[in-house]
């Protein structure tokens, strides 16, 4: 057997293996038994075409060969008389040289990973979570740190690190096989499931848990051969398989499917597959036996034969292409996009304002294209200094028609001062539910000064997220909320209309305690309902301020305030017909107008009585003869306000 035709053989078992989990084991949550069936499956794709089970197939019976000499003359005459034709290109060569050079960059690849997870453990980053073997790397600065040490101490204990060295060693010589790589990932996430499970159930709380993962996702870059716990690609899996209902026992019957499964692939090996004329043919193409020979006479082979052309940039105004292109992120690029990023990296500019307060940060852009146009762009971010104008400017100024399919597209532009180390503001690093994510765009600039003096004032916006020690309020959050609720009033429109929701409101934490830059974020309810959140957190006290190197910093702040109708006066409002200006309304005893009515606050409200026809007129009289509302109000308290749940 030549190793072209066990090569063969090996990627064979292992697409039929991950078939098999995909197509019954993948949503299973029994994260051991899904481990040991894809390690089994590796080293059974590794081991099967070795074995031989000959009394599976079919031995013709021996039979002597009788020739004359006069046949065998002639044979060899005939192959005598055929003349080599013309050397041609051997693709067999071709391919084994493809294959040797994809194994020796695969190589230098995994020992470079290696040298940088030694610089990783080295020098651990603010934010850092990983493990790799029995080394376990967690910064200091990061939440939750019990929880977390426990999520990296599972993965040591399990001894994740050799599943994910096993996969990768596999893929070097397999490298041209793309389930190997959903191999490695489908590993990684099983690797993270368990982890998560325990370190969960550790926190007896998986709502919070969710929270810690999500929190700090954003703008990590754990290496490929560490189980990292920031790990950003599989967040949104993890999030769900840990909220998953569990499986039921009846589901374990499917594992018990791998043993018929193996039996046929040892079927397969044995009378099939290691028997095949055309995987034999196929492989005697490929002469990975003698590799130095292929790779020689590969590289000696006649230039002539193959022809070597370089296709034109297709970029606008080819021979004047902005430099500033190169500062898209290395990301698949497809050529509808290209006349849009070749113009904004002309059209962008970093605002001089933003050059000279040293602003450096991410903007995020979402926009959606119908009919080729650009529609309703919306750039977040809270950098200042014009540059989210200059963004949204340059991408209104774009009135060309992109041949980019319809729907929601999103990408981040970075703005980056060249001597300055980069501190990004802390907006989402992934595109929202239903965006398409777009290469990254990089705006850089140059400082006037190239330092700053050492007792020169730093104005720098933090994310709370990114300090140890954030801003508090007095008292805590669960004061601050107490605080809401006793000052936001449910506005009079709002109710009316029965408007109801969460409302994001972001501000600044300043040096002194003060809050500054209040705005709702996201989308806004309206009916005053915006207005009324940011007009109570104007009012708020001041707050301790959030501290950076034992120093007041500046720091942003997010909070959700839902506003929450009582349910009698949802149910109140449902009953208003268009004869509601006919009723009366008595109100404790009095009767008053349609004006009062509605500017009652709901809270106050202790009962309502709706009474009609002739119980109402023997009550009111003929005033009442479209009916009556009755209401009883509460006695005065301090706290006559809107529902607000917290959701931090």
């Amino acid at each position: 057997m030549s190793w072209a035709h066990y090569l063969l053989q090996v990627n064979i078992y292992l697409i039929v293996f991950f078939c098999f989990y995909k197509l019954l084991l993948d949503k299973e949550t029994y994260f051991i038994l899904n481990r040991i069936y894809l390690i089994a499956s590796g080293v059974l794709s590794i081991i099967i075409p070795f074995l031989r089970f000959e009394w599976l197939t079919t031995q013709p019976v021996a039979q002597k060969l009788y020739t004359g000499v006069d046949q065998l003359s002639g044979f060899v005459s005939q192959v005598g008389l055929i003349n080599p034709g013309a050397e041609k290109f051997n693709w067999g060569n071709l391919t084994v040289a493809i294959y040797v050079s994809g194994i020796l960059f695969f190589i230098c690849r995994f020992i470079y990973q290696l040298i940088a997870l030694r610089k990783m453990c080295r020098n651990v980053n603010n934010g850092t979570a990983f493990s790799f073997l029995n080394k376990k790397v967690i910064a200091a600065d990061v939440p939750e740190l019990a929880t977390i040490n426990l999520h990296e101490e599972i993965h040591i204990k399990q001894k994740h690190t050799i599943d994910v060295l096993f996969f990768e060693f596999l893929a070097i010589f397999t490298w041209f096989n793309p389930i190997i790589y959903a191999y490695k990932h489908t590993v990684k996430n099983i690797h993270e499931f368990l982890a998560d499970e325990a370190a969960a159930k550790f926190q007896g709380d998986k709502e919070m848990y969710s929270l810690l993962l999500l929190s700090r996702a954003f703008g990590t870059r754990p290496s490929t051969l560490t189980n990292g716990f920031f790990t950003k690609s599989l967040i949104k899996k993890r999030i769900f398989m840990l909220h998953k209902q569990r499986s039921k026992k009846t589901a374990i019957l499917k594992y018990g499917l791998f043993v018929p499964l193996f039996a046929v692939t040892l079927v397969l090996s044995s009378a099939t597959i290691r028997k095949n004329n055309g995987l034999i043919a196929v492989a005697e193409q490929i002469p990975l036996n003698n590799i130095k020979n292929a790779v020689t006479q590969t590289i000696a082979a006649p230039l002539r034969i193959v022809e070597v052309s370089i296709a034109p940039k297709k970029y606008e105004n080819n021979d004047k292409a902005h430099p500033s292109l190169k500062n898209i992120q290395p990301k698949l690029l497809r050529k509808d996009w290209y006349s849009f990023y070749h113009f904004l990296s002309g059209k962008i500019t970093y605002p001089k304002e933003a050059i000279d307060h040293q602003i450096q940060g991410n903007v995020r852009v979402n926009f959606n294209i119908e009919t080729g146009k650009i529609n309703n762009v919306d750039v977040i971010g809270h950098l200042g200094y014009d540059t989210e104008q200059e963004v949204k400017a340059s991408i209104l100024a774009f009135t060309k028609e992109l041949p980019a399919e319809d729907g929601n597209y999103s990408f981040i532009t970075a703005f980056k001062l060249n001597q300055l180390s980069s501190k990004e503001e802390a907006i989402a690093n992934e595109a929202p539910n239903g965006y398409n994510e777009l290469p990254k765009i990089v705006i850089s600039g140059y400082a006037l000064t190239p330092q700053k003096e050492e007792n020169a004032e730093d104005n720098t916006v933090y994310s709370h997220v990114a300090l140890s020690n954030p801003p508090v309020y007095p008292g805590g959050m669960n004061k601050l909320y107490t605080f809401l609720g006793n000052t936001i009033k449910y506005p009079s429109n709002a109710v009316e209309n029965n408007i109801q929701g969460t409302v994001s409101v972001s501000f600044t934490v300043e040096k002194d305690g003060t809050l500054s830059d209040i705005k709702s974020e996201g989308r806004k309810l309206g009916f005053g309902i915006d207005d009324e959140a940011i007009r109570a957190l104007k009012l708020s006290k001041r707050w301790s301020p959030g501290m950076l190197n034992g120093k007041p910093a500046r720091v942003k702040f997010n909070i959700p305030i839902r506003f929450t109708m009582p349910t009698e006066v949802v149910s109140l409002k449902a009953k208003k017909s268009n004869s509601l200006d006919n009723l009366i309304y008595i109100i404790d005893g009095k009767k008053e107008d349609l004006l009062t009515f509605n500017a009652l606050k709901p809270e106050t409200i202790q009962s309502v009585s709706v009474l009609k026809d002739a119980y109402a007129i023997a009550q009111y009289g003929k005033q009442a003869a479209n009916g009556a509302i009755v209401i009883v109000t509460k006695k005065p308290t301090s706290s006559l306000l809107p529902n607000i749940n917290k959701t931090i």
